[in-house]
């Protein structure tokens, strides 16, 4: 049994993780604000310290008791790090400059939650040596904290995930596959804006299981790994018209104007093989556990602040936080 800690444990990747390290017999510690927990619930059979990753006196010891760390504490994805760019910075960025020199000096691994987003744009396909190019803030705090870890010479790996989907006890309605999903059940219809730009994607079980492999490899190769699946490359129109087929009553709609200047492809057989890793689960997959989820009453509507980083933040910002 290891002891794991997990920094943002809470949220919408911890929630699926932490029960796939405790299934595997890893000892759970999870470290979260608790920010976005409206509610409080059970955190059994998870050890839970609610505080915040920037302070050092109260992550030191925490880093000192785990055998191994791994950092999923964000502000996550594009427009929610807009909202506060200095928040986003010293939650993003400047905090792991804190946790590189702690896992340091006590010789813990680090897995570091990064994202493919680094690339940007681009017609290439992209792998792990391929120039960076963050179009956002949130996407620029991860190049710049890959290289924290990297210059502070910490047992680190940095996992760029692809897009995540897929349900968990956490759900998120802001992430491109859930969205498409959510909306084409209860509105019954999908609009695509653009259509052409390209994203890959990676459902988050497969993100547990990658970091569960990083976790407890004994060597590695190299030091930062993309992880999704080539057959996961998906260009938006198409995604859409693949879950469209899962709601025959929904509509498909299409609109030239993009909001969205993102646009990669990437290649992901560095994981495969040199981390054993290769994905598992579908787009199908996740919209059959979304289904289920529907008929079982768990979502009952999509309009619950929660469900979305940047509309919860804007109605339920706490400046006690800053």
């Amino acid at each position: 049994m290891s002891k794991i800690l997990i920094l943002g444990g809470a949220g919408f990747i911890g929630s699926i993780l932490s029960q796939t390290l405790h299934e595997q017999g890893d000892e759970v510690t999870i470290f979260d604000t608790l920010f976005f927990e409206p509610k409080a619930r059970d955190f059994s059979p998870f050890r839970l310290v609610q505080d915040d990753i920037r302070k050092k006196e109260e992550l030191e010891p925490e880093i000192k008791r785990a055998d191994a760390v791994v950092n999923l504490a964000a502000l996550s994805n594009d427009p929610v790090s807009d909202l506060d760019p200095q928040l986003t910075w010293d939650i993003n960025h400047a905090a792991n400059s804190v946790i590189a020199e702690l896992c340091a000096k006590y010789g813990k691994r680090i897995v570091f939650a990064s994202s493919c987003s680094v690339y940007g744009f681009g017609q290439e396909t992209f792998h792990e040596e391929s120039e960076t190019n963050p179009l956002s803030l949130y996407a620029k705090t991860k190049v710049l904290s890959e290289k924290i870890y990297e210059d502070k010479a910490t047992d680190v790996v940095s996992l760029r995930f692809a897009t995540a989907y897929g349900y968990t006890a956490k759900p998120r309605f802001d992430l491109v596959v859930n969205s498409m999903v959510g909306t084409a059940h209860f509105q019954g219809r999908l609009v695509v804006h653009g259509g052409s730009q390209w994203r890959p994607l990676v459902h988050v079980k497969d993100i547990a299981r990658a970091i569960h492999l990083a976790i407890h490899a004994p060597t590695l190769p190299g030091r930062v790994y993309n992880i999704g699946s080539n057959e996961q490359n998906y260009q938006i129109i198409d995604l859409a018209s693949h879950i469209i087929e899962f709601f025959p009553d929904a509509k498909l709609g299409r609109e030239e104007e993009n909001f969205d200047p993102r646009s990669y492809r990437v290649d992901f057989s560095k994981a495969e093989q040199e981390l054993g890793f290769r994905a598992k689960h579908t787009i199908a997959e996740a919209v059959q556990e979304f289904q289920e989820a529907f008929r079982a009453g768990k979502i009952p509507s999509m309009n619950v602040d929660e469900y979305y980083r940047v509309k919860y933040l804007k109605n339920n910002f706490v400046p006690s936080l800053k």
